[in-house]
């Protein structure tokens, strides 16, 4: 199959290189905003074609010819960043969605697979939370724009009958062929993990309570080639920041969390393994 990777960053690029080795066509295709093009030379010496595009200019010529799936992962998604250049991140994560929503549909595109985030339900949740369960409150750009992008996806999907499948992701660790030095772009589970090797405090906002779905960023891209039309959540465990952060001392967290994040898919890898290596 011919698969379109729109945003070929750290999930992005740990999916084409998944992709390469099932032997599909990969594009990958990024604006160079947190990711280097030079990142990408391994991937592009395994045979993927990689291009420059802005989804908030338009992505035409990337859909001829017409791929079988194309994945939104291109995305403005740090809470510090999106305070500190909101147009960036409206003009990326609003218009730059609806208008791949559009283009897909024009172009007679199969199947489109949005990255979404398990932040569309909010925070101070209790019991199991599913693809039913409504949205919550939120309170950055970054993660209200995700609940703006699958409404608009699923009305583009609705106009112009193409498969949208929505994944919402759990905060994605583990090793990439992109990774990003700055520490507003790594993750709270790779930070910690860095962090507690150098012997440095783990800064806990609000103690730590606050509760998180993960996932290793290989089952992710698995789950992601694999998708099919539909919602679903991406999250291997549900955990407290406090607990993450405990795994990372070498300590045994006490397992707190108030909720569950349910999931149909099967995870290969474990948070503690991870942290504890």
């Amino acid at each position: 199959m011919r698969l379109l990777v729109l945003g070929a960053g750290y999930i992005g690029a740990r999916l084409g290189e998944l992709a390469l080795g099932e032997g599909h066509e990969v594009v990958l295709a990024d604006n160079w905003f947190a990711t280097e093009r030079s990142q990408l030379d391994g991937l592009a010496s395994a045979g993927a074609r990689v291009e420059t595009a802005d989804i908030r200019e338009g992505i035409g010529e990337l859909l001829d010819p017409r791929p079988d799936v194309v994945y939104l992962l291109a995305a403005q998604a740090s809470r510090p960043l999106s305070e500190r250049d909101p147009d960036y991140t409206e003009a990326t994560n609003v218009t730059g969605t609806r208008r791949v929503g559009e283009a897909v549909g024009k172009a007679g595109v199969p199947l489109l697979v949005f990255g979404s985030s398990l932040h569309v339900y909010g925070g101070g949740r209790s019991g199991e939370i599913g693809p039913a369960t409504p949205y919550g409150p939120q309170g950055d750009l970054a993660h209200l724009s995700k609940i703006y992008g699958e409404q608009a996806l699923a009305i583009e999907s609705a106009r112009y009958r193409f498969a949208l499948s929505i994944l919402r992701l759990g905060i994605v660790y583990g090793p990439s062929p992109v990774e990003h030095s700055a520490e507003e772009s790594q993750t709270v589970v790779d930070k910690f993990r860095r962090l507690a090797a150098a012997g440095e405090d783990l800064p806990l906002e609000d103690g730590g309570r606050a509760t998180i779905g993960v996932v290793h960023v290989g089952d992710a891209a698995r789950i992601l080639l694999e998708a099919r039309p539909g919602i679903e959540n991406v999250a291997a465990e549900t955990v407290a920041v406090a607990d993450v952060a405990a795994l990372a001392r070498g300590e045994e967290p006490r397992g707190e969390a108030p909720c569950t994040f349910a999931s149909p898919f099967s995870y290969r890898h474990r948070l503690a393994d991870y942290l504890r290596r």
